[in-house]
């Protein structure tokens, strides 16, 4: 009697074991589509990174540009002031 539910219970594994490996045999496919869009994924989240970074450099280098326009407009405006002051105060005193 010991044996018939040895020799079951070894029937049910096989039994099992051959499911799996069909499970098995029919998932690898998908497996190695999962493996390989999983690559592509990570080729495409490589490439965002490096656009990412581009675009913090492209960002900070026109933040730079700007303040250096901001810079000379406002030497430009001192410079003009200064020299409409003077053109005033020379228009405002009497001929030697």
């Amino acid at each position: 009697m010991l044996w018939v539910c040895f020799a079951r219970a070894l029937a049910a594994f096989s039994d099992c074991s051959d499911n799996i490996l069909t499970l098995f045999s029919l998932s690898f496919p998908f497996l190695l589509e999962y493996a390989a869009i999983n690559s592509m994924l990570d080729q495409i989240n490589s490439c965002l990174d490096h656009l990412e970074e581009k675009n913090d450099y492209l960002h900070a280098c026109l933040k730079e540009l700007l303040e250096s326009n901001r810079q000379t407009r406002l030497e430009f405006q001192q410079q003009s002031e200064q020299q409409n002051m003077e053109a005033e105060v020379q228009g405002s005193q009497p001929p030697v």
